[in-house]
């Protein structure tokens, strides 16, 4: 027999649907970064982030792989690998402190905040041919792109003024420092220890 173990409610509108993002800019948080190897024998670091907005897409969660090494130096960070490359840019629009130690980099790394830009294609060929797969293609500090997905944006221009707008708060967050993170409720900077009871108490 089903029973209610708690709240009733279920959400459906608020849901998103399936496991893929939609086109657009989100807000997101660093929520692991860890170094390892590919099954090539290739260094390999690996980042997950938790999407904070849009709300439909909240707690949701992108992962990425980084490839660092090469076939003639596997197990170092080359400098001109697109994974390498593709690493500073997180840190950067993270805003995460410079440093020549990877670990000290991914753990400083951890809890801050994001934008990553995501595009819905859809696999072409291979054994996931069809499928619907997201690819990052920008990566920004906050408050360098609003918020929101491209749909929304392309309806809302559609629309004109009186049309639907796009999900996010219309003018851009105040964009945070190193030591700060972006409360989600108010959109103010918030010093990075106090962020959690903060959100706890923030009424907007």
């Amino acid at each position: 027999m089903t029973e209610n173990v708690g709240n009733d409610f279920f959400p459906w509108e608020d849901i998103a649907d399936g496991n893929v993002f939609e086109s657009g800019v989100y807000l997101m948080e660093i929520s692991k970064f860890d170094d390892g190897y590919a099954g090539t024998g290739k260094r390999m670091p690996k980042a997950m982030f938790k999407c904070l907005e849009p709300a439909s897409f909240k707690n949701m969660v992108y992962f990425e792989n980084y490839v660092v090494g090469t076939e003639e130096d596997p197990t170092s960070i080359v400098p001109g690998t697109m994974g390498a490359r593709s690493m500073k840019q997180v840190f950067t629009a993270a805003q995460v402190p410079k440093g020549n130690s990877l670990v000290e980099i991914m753990v400083n790394a951890i809890g801050n905040q994001l934008l990553l830009q995501l595009n819905k294609y859809k696999e072409v060929g291979g054994e996931y041919d069809g499928q619907d797969k997201n690819k990052v293609v920008g990566m920004y500090k906050i408050g360098e792109r609003p918020v929101g997905l491209a749909l929304d944006k392309q309806k809302g221009a559609a629309a004109g003024s009186g049309g639907p707008k796009p999900m996010g708060s219309s003018a851009p967050p105040l964009p945070a420092s190193p030591a700060t993170l972006i409360c989600t409720t108010c959109g103010k900077p918030v010093p990075k220890a106090e962020y959690s009871s903060h959100v706890e108490s923030c009424a907007g």
